[in-house]
């Protein structure tokens, strides 16, 4: 999957956010995606040297309004630069693979950044402008860490991949089944999920998978194939 089809979810997402804010039971969950999320939008910016002024004034104007203290500013300052390193990393990946280098992307891929980073940016501006911060409460105690998933919602996983700016439909649904199996078209296997990470047995045999649930509630599948980033689907279970 080339890591640009990551831009449009990404829109999606954040004008959802924008949008559902005001209702949002955590709204700092949903400051946290917006940074890394708006982080890898930069990644592809700057790979395809695009301006990501706008996108990064917007965050900024976003978190400024947040009242965060400064331990959780700097935990968002982390994970933006984290995000920012592993994203750069996964296009630059690609970029070779497809055989074009930094500053001369596809001009589809530039067209899709020039018409969706005017979005990002009014997106990221709604939320600030509905921005509801959480009520403080004295912690307790300390909070464990989040429950993993025991086993992955049953239901039909549509992959797609990306490249030269284009969300492409990979022709390939995994039907998860209860009790461990999938099946992709008419052959079959299992699956074993620990700690996020699912690994296979059969037509998935030489793919390594992340298994999560999306901030939209969306249950979503992320594969390698042979342990190349660049040989990769993304696949969110229909509803």
């Amino acid at each position: 999957m080339n890591v640009f089809p990551r831009i449009i979810p990404l829109v999606c997402g954040l004008a959802m956010a924008g949008a559902s804010l005001a209702a949002d039971p955590d709204p700092l969950g949903m400051l946290e995606s917006a940074n890394t999320q708006t982080a890898q939008v930069q990644a592809a910016l700057d790979f395809c040297k695009r301006d990501a002024g706008p996108v990064v004034r917007a965050l900024d104007g976003l978190i400024g309004a947040a009242g965060l203290s400064s331990s959780q500013r700097d935990k968002l300052r982390r994970a933006y630069e984290q995000a920012m390193r592993d994203e750069s990393a996964r296009i630059a990946g690609i970029a070779n693979q497809k055989g074009f280098s930094q500053g001369a992307c596809p001009a589809a891929t530039l067209d899709t950044l020039d018409k969706q980073a005017p979005v990002i940016v009014k997106s990221l501006d709604d939320m600030r402008r509905g921005w509801r911060p959480a009520p403080v409460q004295a912690p307790a105690q300390s909070a464990p860490p989040p429950a993993q998933a025991a086993d992955i919602a049953p239901g039909k996983y549509t992959c797609y991949t990306f490249d030269a700016g284009q969300l492409n439909y990979a022709y390939t649904d995994v039907v998860v089944q209860k009790s461990g199996q999938y099946a992709v078209g008419a052959k079959g296997g299992s699956y074993q999920l620990k700690d996020g990470r699912v690994s296979f047995t059969g037509p998935l045999s030489n793919a390594s998978g992340r298994y999560a649930v999306k901030q939209t509630g969306v249950p979503q599948l992320d594969l390698v194939f042979n342990g190349d980033n660049r040989a990769s689907m993304t696949c969110p279970r229909g509803r």
